[in-house]
């Protein structure tokens, strides 16, 4: 291994990164960055911003360490409005193949986050890099760099089967002779559905969850009461909306007051949308969040597009069965290959499955066994470091 001063330069490019951003892609460069800086130096090239949904600068631009890492900053230089964004999105549809490369500019621009200053600034110290990181398909900076780089790049694209997808300049920037970690297989087959082929050069790795230690975990002692459990960001793109009134609905056929649906994560969703059998837990400390895994017996994800779902990993390695939206191919994959769990596709397969799981609890504790060895067989951090390490190594070469 080089000296540290010898070290090869690194530099991650994501819309968002800071601690108290919980979005999947998120951490996963979070994850990538920590597991690479033991060996190589590592610089984040990302926005001001920590809500997604607009993009509002919150954070200070310029260069900050954080645990080893260089995080530096750029102002967004506009916010999003995200009925703008799907006005103009739909404009592009309907013109399908012969849409103006104007108009899709214009698309991205809405899309954001917009960082023209950190798209010349990484183009300007390109030679100080060896390799990139570009972590996210959908957004603007990560479009305009992609066909400027000439260092080597590796591409976390997080696909989903989603309208945006469709758009012309994606397969123009996404071209099949640049190297790809996808999360799943099924995120490959996304790819290999729009651009006609696979890429030269791909891999599968994903991200981690740590195994919790359970022997250190108190579980709660009320037998009688059953809880289920959601992860991760409440709105309509997740499929909240959806399952909610699924649940609700169900409830009244299945009125027991001993079953609690909870749910982590900060709300995107109207009040309107969300009945009072659903119980909102909103941001919580990841001690508490362990609490909760631990003492729930189900986790559900809704989500129809996914392109690792670190819930059901964490669902997981509490041993905890999941059920899921099988309209995600990945989610739906993960379940097949793990036997870890069922998946739904319609309100009647939602409440079959969920009253099944509840009915059969034997059932449910030996799906979870074999969701928990599923990670450890594939998403333990040792894993995950040996191939993102095995990938980089040889795009270094």
């Amino acid at each position: 291994m080089p000296a540290p001063s010898e070290k090869k330069k690194i530099a991650i490019v994501i819309p968002r990164f800071h601690p108290d951003v919980a979005g999947g892609a998120e951490k996963l460069a979070k994850d990538y960055a920590e597991i690479l800086k033991e060996h190589y130096d590592i610089t984040i090239f990302t926005s001001c911003a920590k809500d997604y949904t607009t993009w509002k600068t919150e954070l200070k631009p310029g260069t900050e360490e954080w645990e080893g890492l260089r995080i530096r900053r750029f102002p967004v230089l506009q916010t999003r409005s995200m009925n703008n964004m799907n006005q103009i999105l739909e404009l592009c549809l309907k013109q399908g193949k012969d849409v103006p490369i104007g108009l899709e500019d214009y698309f991205l621009q809405e899309q954001g986050p917009y960082l023209p200053d950190l798209v010349n600034t990484v183009l300007e110290e390109e030679n100080k890099f060896d390799l990139f990181l570009l972590v996210g398909y959908l957004y603007y900076p990560i479009v305009k760099l992609l066909p400027k780089l000439k260092k080597p790049v590796l591409i976390i694209p997080t696909f989903h089967d989603e309208p945006p997808l469709r758009l012309p300049v994606y397969e123009r920037t996404f071209l099949p002779k640049y190297s790809y970690s996808f999360n799943a297989p099924e995120e490959a087959e996304v790819y290999k559905n729009r651009m006609g082929t696979l890429p030269t050069n791909y891999a599968y790795i994903g991200t981690y969850v740590p195994m919790p230690d359970l022997a250190k975990t108190e579980t709660e002692e009320d037998s009688e009461s059953v809880s289920l459990l959601t992860l991760g960001r409440i709105e309509p793109a997740k499929g909240f909306g959806e399952l909610f009134r699924q649940y609700d609905e169900w409830r009244k056929f299945y009125p027991s007051e001993n079953i609690f649906l909870s749910c982590i994560g900060n709300k995107h969703l109207p009040d309107s949308l969300i009945p009072s059998s659903v119980h909102l837990k909103g941001f919580v400390e990841q001690k508490e969040k362990e609490k909760l895994l631990n003492d729930c017996y189900l986790v559900l994800n809704p989500s129809p597009l996914e392109s690792f779902s670190i819930a059901m990993m964490e669902a997981w390695s509490y041993g905890k069965p999941v059920l899921v939206n099988g309209k995600s191919d990945v989610m739906r994959g993960h379940c097949e290959r793990s036997q870890g769990g069922l998946y739904y596709s319609d309100e009647i397969s939602f409440r079959r499955s969920l009253e099944y799981l509840l009915e059969h609890k034997e059932v449910g504790q030996r799906l979870g066994n074999n969701g928990k060895n599923y990670v450890k067989a594939n998403f333990t951090k040792e894993i995950v470091t040996n191939k993102l390490l095995g990938v980089v190594s040889k795009l270094l070469d």
